[in-house]
């Protein structure tokens, strides 16, 4: 007998020929067969900031559910400290599951995770356990370890995002999971964040091991009893087994890269998918995204089209293992329902070119060259001021991913050094996905100088591996010296313990590149080798925890000295108390720094789109609280008024882009000085072509 649901019993209608499956499993239809669509159960969106990914992940969640049987549901879940789902879908989500759209008695559901609230619930179910492993396993009594339980460590969220995730998969209320992931740099993290649950649960085990040690020898002829402690450690196991099948399972996971077709979007892509083979994540798709055409005789549009085409290419070569998928540029910002929806059909039905098309005929009715040169209120710029002649110390370019913030920090940094030879100015990155060496079309590294062959500019990318392979070196050195101490002259060795540090220190935690990032900025104040410090920030999201970071860091010293005092009699007191010590004092000078006005400020950079309007206003308030100043927001790529006056599809973007300045104008009127950028034929990259970008900025006022 075939079993229920097998092709020979199957019954289809004409209309809709859904395959009957049952709850994670893949869907197949008539329209989304694994030819033309992703049939896994698990489906992961990735790339460089800026590239579309949520609009992705977002179009594909709609598309599973316009196809999905009666009764299905259907999760869009962001792992981004940054959410855009929100934004993308125009509806309110948070962090509860929120129904977004229905179809039938099929429904779609969303989640933007509150990684705090997360980590809080953690900490609250299994708070008395930890204690319990630590009490069982050092020297640590019960105040010390409730004070080390209650620390903050950046980078939890990305912890938090897979804990919950793998309870939400361990529960099998979904058919499909949609994760709509950070950017590139910090998501590559996240994905091997199975090893660093297996080291953890490892370290956590040998503490344990001690207490089953002596169970054992005091209890010989006793029942063995699993306590909660080992029902903890092996829930913790299961979780690594369920997230490592999540992210690895070939036959369950499905990973899409989106990139766009320009030059510092297609190298990120090529070092990200080389970073996800080498961990054999299962990458399968390719999502070419905001592909420009030729509209009637618009030199503008042809230009951008044809810039684009040798990166199109490379793509189709590079990436040809993977099913290629085109997006056009559309005229107008992709968020909403609708908007989405048109967005799926020209990926995933190979209706790129109609899509173009109905856009552009849309484009003709809306707006038109002469109702927009007709607005009574007319966007016009000023005479040039420029924020990168600031006398500030250090200048900080964030923003969301993809709005050229590392371009915009990179043209400001040649500026400061063309303008001020007499002094020495370097430019760092702080984003673990670098695109510094892609900017100036020059390999940078850990330091480069004279970079753009200006004699007094630096720059840098570090290594956040290789910066905290020596800080564990002494680490170890230290772990080592103490059990040696402690042990000298006793026949009672303390192998656990030390075994269980050891495995702790070679752990690297998961906030590692803000913390080593921290930590460079600190030593380059300290040594005092530059005037000046242009520093270009990782997205949003990570931004805000990079900021955050110095006050975290600082509870943590605070909190390590006073065990140290505690337990100075065994330990190597005055060599570690130093080393926190100094540390102490370079972190709250980085403090001082961030929140002096007259030292440091931050430099906004935006794109005239919905969604980076309402997270630039969602970072402005994180400034705020954190006492960053932030005087001067650039509005980048903005379409040339050349452009808009002579082609209909450039009119519509410029329209579109109005609104959306009118909005930045209404929300930051006085408190800051709006600058805008126009969007260049061909992409910024060498000394050249950022010295023209940054001779285009200009100050943003409004004339009646």
């Amino acid at each position: 007998m075939k079993r229920r649901g097998d092709a020979g019993t199957r019954r289809r209608s004409d209309k809709e020929k859904t395959v009957a499956v049952s709850p994670r499993h893949p869907i197949a239809t008539s329209l989304f067969h694994p030819s033309s669509f992703i049939p896994h159960p698990y489906l992961f969106f990735g790339g460089k900031g800026g590239t579309g990914k949520t609009t992705a992940a977002c179009a594909a969640a709609l598309s599973l559910l316009d196809h999905a049987r009666d009764g299905e549901k259907i999760l869009l879940f962001s792992t981004d400290p940054a959410h855009s789902l929100s934004d993308s879908l125009n509806t309110k989500i948070g962090n509860a599951e929120k129904v977004v759209a229905r179809r039938g008695k099929a429904c779609l559901v969303a989640r933007e995770m509150d990684a705090t609230a997360a980590l809080e619930r953690f900490k609250s179910k299994h708070g008395a356990v930890l204690a319990e492993i630590a009490d069982r396993g050092t020297l640590l009594d019960e105040s010390d370890i409730d004070e080390l339980l209650d620390l903050s460590l950046p980078g939890m969220d990305e912890v938090t995002a897979l804990f919950e995730l793998s309870e939400i998969d361990g529960q099998s209320n979904y058919s499909r999971i949609v994760i709509d992931t950070a950017p590139s740099g910090h998501t590559y993290r996240l994905l091997k964040l199975p090893e660093v649950f297996a080291g953890w649960v490892s370290a956590l085990d040998r503490l344990q091991e001690k207490h089953r040690y002596m169970v054992a020898q005091l209890m010989r002829s006793a029942r063995k009893r699993e306590d909660a402690v080992e029902v903890f450690l092996s829930d913790m196991r299961e979780r690594i087994h369920r997230l490592r099948a999540m992210l690895y399972d070939k036959e369950k996971t499905s990973f899409t890269l989106v990139t766009i077709p320009e030059a510092m979007a297609v190298e990120e892509t090529a070092r990200y998918f080389d970073l996800l083979k080498s961990a054999d994540v299962p990458v399968t798709d390719l999502i070419i995204n905001r592909v420009e055409h030729e509209h009637g005789d618009c030199p503008y549009c042809r230009a951008r089209a044809r810039f684009q085409k040798p990166h199109i290419k490379r793509l189709k070569r590079d990436f040809a293992t993977l099913r290629l998928r085109e997006a056009p540029l559309f005229a107008q910002e992709v968020r909403g329902v609708d908007a989405l929806r048109r967005f799926a059909r020209a990926v995933w039905e190979g209706g790129g070119d109609a899509e173009t098309r109905r856009h552009s005929d849309t484009a003709k009715k809306e707006a038109t060259k002469q109702s927009y040169l007709s607005n009574k209120r007319s966007t016009t710029v000023s005479p040039r001021r420029c924020v990168a002649v600031s006398p500030r110390r250090v200048l900080l370019f964030g923003g969301k991913g993809g709005v050229g913030k590392t371009t915009a920090a990179a043209a400001a940094a040649i500026a400061l050094a063309e303008r001020n030879p007499d002094r020495r100015v370097l430019v760092f990155s702080t984003d673990p996905a670098h695109s510094l060496s892609d900017s100036f079309d020059e390999h940078i590294g850990e330091l480069k100088q004279g970079v753009a062959e200006i004699s007094n500019l630096d720059a840098m990318e570090i290594d956040p591996a290789a910066w905290f392979e020596d800080l564990k070196k002494r680490y170890r050195s230290w772990i080592d010296d103490l059990f040696r101490s402690l042990t000298e002259g006793s026949r009672w060795q303390i192998q656990f313990d030390r075994e269980a540090m050891r495995d702790v220190v070679e752990l690297a935690p998961p906030g590692i590149d803000e913390i080593a990032a921290l930590s460079t900025i600190s030593n380059l104040l300290e040594e005092s080798r530059y005037d000046l410090i242009v520093i270009d920030t990782a997205p949003t999201g990570h931004l805000i925890r990079f900021l955050e970071l110095p006050e975290i860091a600082l509870s943590w010293v605070r909190t390590l000295i006073k065990l140290l005092l505690k337990y100075k009699d065994v330990v190597r007191w005055n060599e570690i108390a130093e080393e926190l010590i100094a540390l102490s004092k370079s972190i709250k000078r980085v403090v001082a720094l961030l929140t002096d006005a007259g030292e440091c400020e931050f430099v906004g950079v935006a794109i005239a789109e919905r969604m980076s309007f309402e997270e630039t206003l969602r970072l402005t308030e994180s400034l705020k609280r954190l006492k960053v100043a932030m005087r001067h927001l650039l509005i980048n790529n903005v379409v040339p008024m050349d452009a808009a006056s002579a082609c209909e599809f450039c009119a519509t973007r410029l329209a579109s882009q109005r609104r959306v300045i009118g909005d930045f104008k209404k929300s930051f009127k006085r408190k800051v000085e709006l600058m805008i950028a126009p969007q260049q034929r061909r992409e910024i990259r060498g000394r050249a072509a950022l010295e023209k970008h940054f001779a285009c900025w200009q100050s943003l006022t409004e004339t009646r």
